[in-house]
């Protein structure tokens, strides 16, 4: 799926274009390849990482197909995922597009259930230290309106007044929204607000209502399966009463908890009509099996009395869930079969496992009483550029081809044998392609033997958060390298290998001239001040841009520090705990301009830069409203040799996005690569038909944004001839932008 984005023309440095009143526009193009290491193609490369992945089907399109939701706690990031629906096939292929249409801001947590019964699925999230509350209203596309930002239950059921107040959920929770006593509504399992014990609120909505569209809970239990979590390890003592428990509870002083958080999911595990208990905690890296033993008519005397901490290892499989750690489960069917699969995946955003963090757990027997058999550890990250957390690309050509590879350094790859926890290296994807149609293969994952290098020299060990920029720093014809890191050193790795020949990066000096700017080290090497020698511009931790002039010579650099608040910018809002800068210099027909990524992940850009070193640059801090995760990064660079520059917008959840630019202005060059569309009425005041007549439906999709380049709508099509409601837009002029996997076709919408 690509979205389109109007976007002005960009040029390197080092690449200057001739089209001086261009208007560059970007398509977000999931559609470029890229291989393996094996050379198998990769199903869904762009679709950004995983880290701390939280799992719920919802259709997406309307189509009737349950597609795939996939929220990651690491920057609050949504992926989602549609899915063909071919039975007993594993068809998820990545769509970007219906990002915008769930609420902005969800944070921490997000699981979507149908709460009211209406066969769509609404959304439970983190909100002010409880519960928030979406309903899905969609009609012809999806939609969400707010139901509630606080849900709220009757803590004091035995008291003859009702006293309802916020239930509490920590933020480092996950709670189990589930109908745990089958009678049709959602109730709630969550840990005690003291932590250690598990409470269940129940939801009255059917005793109350005779349906479940409300969320009326009720405190059922303060300590449901009288259970309570043991301190030192992923287990539970048996028998807990809790004798501060409310009087005749479904089935508190609380001191022993899962430090941390824990996470639930419920399922019925022995197909006896009660909902069993998979318990995460956040130092551990299993699930906990817990059995329930309640067969009451009305299950309301749920009673714990077995567990397994080798979960599923003793369920008919044969291997337990190993994930470091702060195990999450989560309940869906995966593979089109009808039956629910077990996803599980990290639950912390830092100091966990990375790259193979996603396990899928195939049932192969039912959904009440499963048969669970591990068949991948990297589900859907198997299909994408997942290099563990933090992603910083860079263009360069590698091999000497005279093609544009892609150099990517990360913050690290998980490794708790290390002292670091991490480990940093550089990832190589070279282009196997040509000069006008470029595809990628992973060939390197520690280019220039990066990990084995103690670059911290003070304290003669490895360090993190690579960050890779190349320019001719000697002036002998050849490329060399400069390395940013975490701590704010810079390390110089000199090209021995000559003009034209493949590169050979060899260490000159580590903490480069003790350059430090204090942390997150990300330079360009680029001549800012035009006077034909390579200058240092570094994006620091806080959100400024230092600015070091080569003051030296074109063969011997000398480094001066010239300012530490470049153009008097930042990227830091007033709400961030850091900035982040990332700086890409690029030449507009020779006018110097700058792009920058940063901590809350917008791209930011500058401009009034060009002979304005010691002033004030202009800013526009959402630039576009490009947003791919926190702690984004990007490179510009043209890779199919057709004048325009096209994007790689790196995140802290280890991916990339692809951005593919083309001149926005000239329709006319976009449009006769494919057969004629027929858009009408045109103008409208309330919906269009839109007849694509023979253009190829393959991969094809529809996007129509606003003059803002804002996406109003994006779909993928499966028929000739569609219907689009305009109802609800306002009045004004849209582009509508037809793709498949021939190119693309653009045509004016008015709306009256």
């Amino acid at each position: 799926m690509k979205n389109f984005i109007p976007l002005l023309l960009l040029a390197t440095g080092l690449l200057l274009t001739n089209l001086s009143k261009a208007q560059l526009g970007f398509s977000r193009n999931d559609n470029l390849t890229i291989l393996s290491v094996n050379g198998d193609t990769l199903k869904n490369p762009w679709s950004g990482g995983f880290n701390s992945v939280q799992f719920s089907e919802i259709d997406l399109n309307l189509d009737g197909i349950k597609d795939l939701f996939v929220f990651d706690r690491t920057g609050n990031r949504i992926s989602t995922f549609i899915n063909a629906g071919q039975a007993n096939q594993i068809t998820y292929t990545h769509d970007p597009s219906y990002i915008q249409n769930f609420p902005k801001g969800l944070h921490d947590w997000v699981l979507l259930r149908d709460y009211n019964c209406d066969g769509k699925m609404d959304i439970f999230t983190s909100s002010s230290g409880g519960i928030g509350a979406y309903k899905n209203n969609s009609t012809s596309q999806l939609s969400f309106v707010l139901d509630t930002n606080q849900v709220h239950s009757d803590v004091h059921p035995d008291s003859t007044n009702a006293s309802y107040t916020n239930l509490f959920i920590s933020t480092a929770n996950l709670p189990a929204f589930d109908d745990i006593d089958n009678d049709g509504d959602i109730d709630i399992l969550t840990l005690s607000i003291t932590g250690g014990r598990i409470e269940y609120h129940k939801n009255l909505s059917m005793e109350r209502n005779g349906d479940c569209s409300q969320l009326d809970f009720q405190l059922a239990n303060k300590c449901w399966g009288f259970v309570k979590e043991t301190p030192s390890n992923n287990s539970v003592d048996f028998n807990d009463t809790c004798f501060t428990n409310i009087g005749n509870p479904e089935k508190m002083e609380a001191t022993n908890k899962h430090v941390g958080g824990s996470s639930f999911l419920t399922l019925d595990i022995d197909g006896n009509n009660n909902k069993d208990l998979l318990l995460g905690g956040n130092a551990y890296s299993n699930l906990l099996l817990l059995i329930n033993d309640d067969v009451s008519p009305n299950l309301n005397s749920s009673s714990i009395t077995t567990q397994d901490t080798a979960f599923p290892a003793n369920n008919l499989s044969t291997t337990p869930i190993n994930i470091e750690h702060f195990v999450a489960g989560f309940y869906t069917d995966v593979n089109n079969d009808g039956i629910k699969d077990l996803i599980c995946s990290t639950n912390n955003p830092s100091f966990t496992e990375n790259t193979n963090n996603v396990w899928l757990y195939e049932n192969n027997n039912l959904t009440n009483n499963p048969d669970f058999n591990l068949t991948t550890e990297s589900f859907l990250q198997e299909g994408m550029i997942e290099i563990g957390q933090g992603n910083h690309p860079a263009f360069f050509d590698y091999n000497a081809d005279g093609l544009l590879d892609i150099i990517v350094g990360n913050y690290g790859l998980y490794d708790p044998t290390v002292l670091e926890y991490y480990v940093s290296s550089l990832w190589v994807y070279e282009n196997k392609g040509t000069a006008n149609a470029p595809y990628y293969q992973l060939v390197d994952s520690n280019y220039a033997n990066v990990s084995s290098l103690n670059l911290d020299a003070l304290n003669n060990r490895k360090t993190l958060g690579l960050h890779p920029t190349f320019g001719d720093l000697d002036g002998d014809g050849d490329d060399d390298m400069i390395l940013g890191d975490h701590i704010g050193y810079l390390h110089y790795f000199e090209n021995t290998a000559g003009v034209g020949n493949v590169p050979n990066f060899v260490l000159n000096q580590a903490q480069y001239n003790n350059i430090d700017i204090g942390g997150s080290s990300t330079p360009q090497l680029i001549d800012l001040n035009r006077d034909s020698k390579i200058d240092l511009v570094i994006g620091t931790q806080n959100g400024f841009f230092t600015y070091y002039e080569n003051t030296g010579t074109i063969n011997t650099p000398a480094f001066t520090l010239i300012t530490t608040t470049l153009g008097n910018v930042n990227t830091k809002r007033y709400t961030d705990f850091q900035g982040s800068s990332s700086p890409f210099i690029y030449d507009d027909n020779g006018t110097y301009k700058m792009l920058s990524g940063s901590a809350n992940g917008y791209i930011y850009k500058f401009e009034n830069i060009e002979g304005n070193l010691t002033g004030t640059f202009s800013i526009d801090s959402t630039y576009l409203g490009i947003w791919e995760g926190v702690e984004s990064n990007i490179s510009l660079a043209d890779i199919n040799n057709d004048t325009y520059l096209d994007m790689l917008v790196g995140n802290l959840s280890g991916g990339l996005a692809f951005y593919q630019g083309y001149d926005a202005t000239n329709i006319n060059i976009i449009n006769n690569k494919l057969n004629e569309i027929s858009v009408y009425p045109n103008p409208t005041s309330d919906q269009i038909h839109i007849d694509l007549g023979n253009n190829d439906l393959e991969n094809s999709s529809l996007v129509i944004s606003n003059l803002l380049g804002e996406v109003v709508m994006s779909k993928p099509l499966k028929s000739n001839s569609i219907i689009v409601n305009l109802e609800t837009y306002s009045k004004g002029i849209y582009l509508l932008k037809f793709n498949n996997s021939k190119g693309s076709k653009i045509a004016k919408i008015i709306k009256e």
